[in-house]
């Protein structure tokens, strides 16, 4: 079994987690909010995110060259294809997906234009039970992603993979031995920039735009004061 290479490893081979590559949040995502939350049984809960970037030293002070990402997420695509990316809620000491603990499953995958080409985007679809989406019960792991999204809950977008790491010039640079595993989600703090966007039309974000999604953050903050205010005078 490999183990996990610490964040503070500047060489060696074992699983390289990587908790800071995106993260998502309700409150940039109308469509979980809209309608306030009414369950749609024949609809899908589809998340727009952010997944990894190449060329960026993340949290842990690793590097993952072009290369070695752009050919490790072509790889990834065949899994995509094949509807079995799944992924798993928090991430275990592991290189394996455990059945028993899938939240959700990586639908598409694209990688940004311009200034953004190192960012690669994603669509989840968090795996919810029919007795979730019609009556609100929870049975499942992906019930309560659902139900932690509802709450502005900021959940991460963790990478998981198995390869080697090399200090270079020094620089902790991901090896071409890397092998993603899946993109599970957590509890973390991670890359600024790395949103969940309502739509793919937004995915790509930039300068001239931040003002505007700082509006619409505004405003749906305010509903959701609103509709939380509601609610607490029902349970009353």
């Amino acid at each position: 079994m490999s183990k996990i290479l610490e964040k503070d490893a500047k060489s060696g081979f074992g699983i390289l987690i990587e908790s800071d590559a995106g993260y998502v949040d309700s409150s940039l995502n109308p469509s979980l909010l809209k309608e306030g939350f009414q369950f749609k049984p024949n609809e899908p809960v589809l998340i727009n995110c952010i997944l990894q970037k190449w060329g960026i030293k993340n949290k842990n002070g690793r590097i993952y060259p072009k290369e070695v990402l752009v050919n490790q997420i072509s790889e990834y695509q065949i899994a995509v294809d094949s509807n079995s990316a799944v992924s798993e809620a928090d991430h275990p000491d592991s290189s394996v997906v455990s059945l028993a603990n899938i939240s959700h499953i990586i639908k598409k995958m694209w990688w940004g234009t311009g200034e953004n080409e190192h960012i690669l985007y994603g669509q989840l679809e968090i795996i919810t039970s029919p007795a979730y989406m019609r009556d609100g019960v929870v049975s499942m792991i992906g019930d309560k992603i659902v139900e932690y999204l509802k709450r502005g809950i900021k959940l991460g977008i963790s990478s998981r993979g198995v390869g080697s790491l090399k200090e270079i010039n020094g620089e902790n640079i991901v090896q071409d031995d890397f092998e993603l595993i899946c993109f599970d989600l957590v509890h973390s703090p991670s890359t600024p920039g790395g949103f969940l966007f309502p739509d793919m039309n937004q995915m790509e974000i930039g300068s001239t735009m931040k003002e505007n999604v700082r509006t619409v953050v505004t405003s749906l903050n305010e509903n959701n004061k609103k509709i939380t205010s509601a609610l607490n005078k029902f349970l009353l």
